[in-house]
């Protein structure tokens, strides 16, 4: 990894996400999780100097992590030694080390969470213990601290590597699905509307959320770009819970925004630089997609049948619908009873399928060209809600097993978009969720490390 890169990604360690309702001086996760793992080998109790052999599936992340707790270490006056050496390697390294202590780590990103798990050990020789060595009763301890991930880890644990970056023209080869989450944005409501797109032409997809009464549009590490309040009077068919459609449309880029509480909407434009969103245009009907529209059922969370298509053509879908994706040639429209009518091409009939959640998107994730199924539980209060990622190369996708699937945190998991947040030509997944509590949450899911 180039050390241009690295220096990125230590910066993103370091750095401190401002989330829409969360404490700006909060710490980032991998120095939240130094300061926990830090404590658990002082309390063992070590003895300095102390060694630390990490392993985990990301060394971005090992590396990052590793210095951020010999640091603490460090602080603590333990003395700490990073080993670069396998696991079974590290008693002997620790002792050609002159440490006194080991720690013994692996660190992992779980169902949102970033984790480490290990043991402490003494690694002190008794000279009476002869050709062989023996261990001291103390330091012994196990280590198991966790806490909530974030943007930054998901950085971390996510890059490939080298030599497997995307290149070419041509297909390329199919990469294993591997998804790894943690929580990018929390709201102090419910969601109406998700979707995401570059906003500024810098290369990198923002976030754009509605709710009833706002829009909220977020950068790549979570921190808000920009809001804009909505303003009107509400119509009479205004629907009982917040809905409505959200598109980025192209040349120039602008967040195409609808609301069924106001039933109109707006084209606005991000201007980064003062943070906030400037209105340029009014809309006649529902942004489906960046060049589809259609129309709300008065008085319920679901569109009409009939639509207009990016060419100006009309089509009517077999039931009114919930969610509408896009993948070009290939539509997704998901219905109310968990059913959903999937175009391999507008001009053909659609494939019937069933069991997809509200939450479903068409994308391509593994790199094959062939956009896959994302789609989340059809049941009504899941416990809990899981995404699923399914191939749409067999007839019928849901009679095969996912690609991967995975629990998502609690909540009712009702929006699904796709982004490239860093510009590599990846794609993230994020879900979007109401609470128990009746706010809502934005769950990344980022490619893993192989």
């Amino acid at each position: 990894m180039s050390r241009s890169l690295l220096s990125l990604l230590l910066a993103l360690a370091f750095a401190v996400p401002a989330r829409a309702d969360m404490d700006e001086a909060a710490p980032p996760a991998s120095a939240r999780l130094a300061l926990a793992v830090a404590d658990a080998i002082r309390n063992a109790p070590a003895e300095a100097p102390v060694a630390l052999c990490l392993t985990g599936s990301s060394a971005e992340l090992r590396q990052a992590f590793g210095t951020l707790l010999a640091a603490r270490l460090s602080a603590l006056q333990l003395g700490p030694v990073v080993l670069e050496v396998p696991p079974e390697r590290a008693e002997a390294a620790a002792r050609e080390q002159g440490a006194r202590s080991l720690a013994r780590l692996r660190l992992d990103v779980e169902g949102g969470e970033l984790v480490a798990r290990g043991d402490v050990l003494g690694t002190w020789v008794n000279f009476w213990s002869g050709r062989t060595p023996t261990r001291p009763p103390k330091p012994a301890a196990a280590v198991a601290e966790g806490v909530e991930a974030d943007a930054a880890v998901l950085a971390l644990a996510s890059v490939a590597p080298q030599g497997t970056g995307v290149t070419g023209t041509g297909p390329q080869p199919r990469r294993p699905v591997r998804l790894l989450g943690a929580v990018f944005a929390r709201l102090e409501a419910p969601l109406g509307a998700l979707a995401s797109g570059d906003l500024d032409g810098d290369g990198r997809d923002e976030v754009a959320v509605l709710t009833e009464h706002e829009v909220v549009v977020f950068a790549a590490d979570g921190r808000v770009l920009a809001r804009r309040e909505l303003e009107g009077a509400p119509s009479a068919a205004v629907t009982r819970e917040p809905f409505g459609a959200l598109a980025v449309l192209a040349g120039p880029p602008r967040l195409a925004a609808w609301s069924t509480r106001l039933a109109r909407g707006e084209v606005l434009v991000l201007d980064r630089a003062k943070g906030v969103l400037r209105p340029s245009g009014t809309l006649d009907a529902a942004p489906l997609g960046s060049a589809e529209r259609g129309a709300f059922v008065p008085g319920q969370t679901v569109f009409a049948p009939e639509l207009r298509l990016a060419d100006g053509r009309g089509l009517t879908v077999p039931a009114p619908f919930g969610t509408a994706s896009f993948a070009p040639p290939r539509m997704l429209f998901v219905h109310a009873d968990g059913t959903a009518a999937l175009y391999a091409r507008p001009t053909s009939a659609p494939a019937r399928l069933s069991g997809l959640g509200a939450g479903s998107a068409l994308a391509d994730l593994d790199g094959d060209g062939v956009p896959e199924l994302l789609t989340t539980s059809p049941q009504l209060q899941p416990a809990p809600d899981t995404l699923r990622v399914l191939s749409l190369t067999p007839d019928a996708p849901m009679a095969h097993e996912p690609l991967w699937q995975g629990a998502l945190p609690s909540g009712r998991a009702l929006f699904v978009v796709t982004a490239d947040l860093d510009g590599d030509k990846r794609r993230e997944v994020i879900v979007g969720s109401w609470k128990p509590d009746g706010t809502s949450e934005l769950f990344l899911l980022r490619q893993g490390a192989p």
